[in-house]
Order: structure tokens, then sequence, then C-alpha cells
């Protein structure tokens, strides 16, 4: 059987480490081939790792993104994800968030399995919402198909035969009234457990010992996101912490040997070193913190795929939510208000963050990606 694996052309690891995941439990059954179809820097690793790609580079160019020529972005999607199926033929295609591949794999008559997040549905009470709130692949000038006029779009791109939610049901909840619910799989979190270089680790080392009378705070916007977070991080450099951070930001000299700045990090090591986590509520990064049962916090990014869940998680009592300064003028207060219950230990339900790191491991230990292809073929 051979499988084609397509991740958000322009979504960076968020959306192909889950696949990469995936693959990994697909490598088991030897009659299965899954081929990859990425862009040249995605397929050095892969190669490392003995994974089969399709040799296109699956990028758009530069030009015509900056431009934003959506017509043409579009256009040129679509024959390199038609030119892969004709290369591999696949019997089955799996996919993370793209949004041309279904339209290729209903026109083959290929069943298709897609990797998707619940805050797609809005299913947290409405109080919670915000009406001006997009979804994230909206807010992204690389986005070339969805705008304000077809995001209806969303609805037919979950009508896919087989959906692998990439969580648990505490958090990631589905309608009431959700149609084929029994398409739907829960896998935990696609998440790698990385380990630091050791380089990276050596100068970690290094600045650990240098703040080890200060507690340590992880903040990050992921990859993708560009929220600005350099006031929180002077906020904390500035009350004696020590900082870890994917966001390139020059401060001032005298916290220089208090900021640790990378721009890819080993997330789930960071975060068993780092006493409170600050991030922007991504699929895949929520569930460290949880899953090392550390304190954390989330910050409004304006989409609502994502600050619905952040809305939940802080509903649950395992995380804080900082709007974003355009949603609430007081956001600056609301933060300090969190920090401070942080400080007495008061943010989070410790005992509801062991409930969800059990339910994670038990999910995880109980999916079975045969069904889903069972399921996909049926």
């Amino acid at each position: 059987m051979n499988i084609l694996s397509i991740p958000y052309i322009t979504g960076g690891l968020s959306h192909f480490l889950p696949l990469y995941v995936l693959n990994s439990k697909l490598k088991t059954n030897k009659k299965i081939t899954n081929y990859f179809l990425t862009n040249k820097a995605a397929q050095k690793f892969l190669e490392i790792k003995n994974v089969p790609f399709v040799s296109i580079n699956y990028m758009v160019d530069e030009e015509l993104i900056e431009n934003f020529e959506i017509s043409k972005i579009n256009d040129q999607i679509f024959e390199m994800e038609k030119e892969a199926f004709n290369i591999i033929s696949p019997d089955i295609v799996i996919e993370d968030c793209s949004f041309i591949t279904p339209l290729i794999a209903k026109h083959r008559n290929i069943p298709r399995i897609s990797i998707q997040r619940t805050g797609i549905f809005r299913s947290i009470d409405e109080q919670y919402r915000n009406s001006s709130h997009l979804h994230s692949m909206q807010q992204s000038k690389e986005n070339a198909v969805l705008n304000d006029s077809d995001i209806s779009f969303l609805e037919e791109y979950s009508k896919s035969k087989a959906k692998i939610i990439p969580g648990i049901p505490s958090i990631e909840c589905l309608p009431d009234n959700i149609e084929n619910k029994e398409s739907y799989f829960y896998s935990g979190p696609l998440i790698v457990k990385d380990k630091p270089s050791q380089k990276l680790l050596g100068c970690l080392d290094e600045f650990i010992e240098r703040n080890k009378e200060k507690p340590i705070v992880f903040i990050t916007t992921g990859t993708i996101d560009r929220t600005p977070i350099e006031k929180y991080i002077e906020y904390f450099l500035e009350n004696n912490y020590a900082v870890i951070t994917t966001c390139n930001y020059k401060i001032n000299e005298t916290y220089q040997r208090s900021l640790f700045y990378n721009p890819l990090l080993p997330l789930n090591y960071i975060c068993t070193i780092s006493s409170l986590v600050i991030h922007q509520c991504g699929s895949g990064m929520y569930h460290y913190p949880i899953m090392n049962k550390v304190p954390s916090l989330t910050i409004g990014t304006r989409c609502y795929d994502r600050e619905d869940i952040a809305q939940r998680l802080q509903n649950m009592k395992v995380s804080g939510h900082i709007p974003h300064p355009d949603d609430n003028v007081n956001y600056w207060n609301i933060f300090e208000e969190k920090v401070e219950k942080f400080k007495k230990n008061e943010l989070i339900d410790y005992s509801m963050l062991k409930q969800l790191k059990e339910e994670i491991v038990d999910t995880i230990s109980n999916f079975r990606i045969e069904e889903v292809l069972e399921y996909t073929l049926s």
C-alpha cells in the first residue's frame, strides 16, 4: 500500500512533525510505504531517517508570496501535488492542513485522512468567543487558499473520510451535533520527545548554572506566529527571572546573561527545566507543559483555533490566558494578576494537570493507526 503524506506547505515544523510522528506508527507495517511531499530542507532530514519522500521541492516561490499572487500560488501548489500523485499513485493520502489536497484526492477518488484540530469547529461556549477572530490560516499571508470570502472551505475540508485529532477528548472537544462522529480518531499529541544536542545541552547547562538562583521562564510563539512577546521578556528579566525564548530580541546588556535565545529548541526538555511556560497555544505546544506538569500562560493571537483551546485550558484551571492587546486594553493588568497567582502557586490545579497527563498517556497507548486505515478504506 502506498500512502502520500502532505503537510501545510508553509506550516513549518508545526504541520510536518505530526505527520512524521504518525509515520513512526505506520513504519511497523511492512506492507505500507509512506512517502512525504516536503521541501528540500525537510527532505534532508527524512533522508537521514531513511523515510521515503517525493523528489519535488514542495514550496512556493517567495516572489509570489511577496506579491500575494493568489491564483499563481494555488496553481503552483496544484501542479506540484498533482505530479506527486502521479509519481506515487497513493492508495490513501494523509494531510495536515493542506487545502489543495482534498480537491485532487476527491477528483481521483482517493480516500483522505486529515489531521484536524477541533479549534476549527468553535465548539467552546459562545461567551468566550470573539467574533473578530480569524482562523490562524486566514492570518497567514503565505496561505493563498483561505480568505474572508471562502472560509466555508474549512467546512468542506473537514469532510475527509477519516480525521485524526492530535489531542485528547477532554481538551479537543467535538461539537455535540457533529456528523460521522465515528470518523474521528484521537491519537493524543503527535509531538516528539526531543532531546538537546550535546552542544546545545552544554550551552543550556552554562546558562542554568549562572542563573541557578533564579526561576526559569520559557517564552515562545512557535515557528509561525508573530505576536509580539518582547514586553513579557522584559518584565521577567527586570523581575529577576532567567528567560529562555525563541524570540530574537535585543535586550539591555544588563540582562544579557539572564537570557537564552535559540530559534528552535527541544520543547520537552525546556519545559522540564522551566518554572513557567508562556506560549501561543499551538496544537503541539500546549501539550508540553501538561505532560511535564508545569504552570503555563497562553497569550492571545486573535486566532480562534488557538484561543478557544486556550480558554478551555483556563476554564479547566491548568493554564491562565492573557488576551491580545487589541482584544482587551487591560491585558497587562491581567498578565500581572496571573503572574502573582503563579508566585503564590495558585495559577493552576495540579490535580487536574495530573489527570490530563494520564489521559494523554492513555490516549497515545490506545491509538491504533490500523483502525484508521481500515476505516478509511471501508
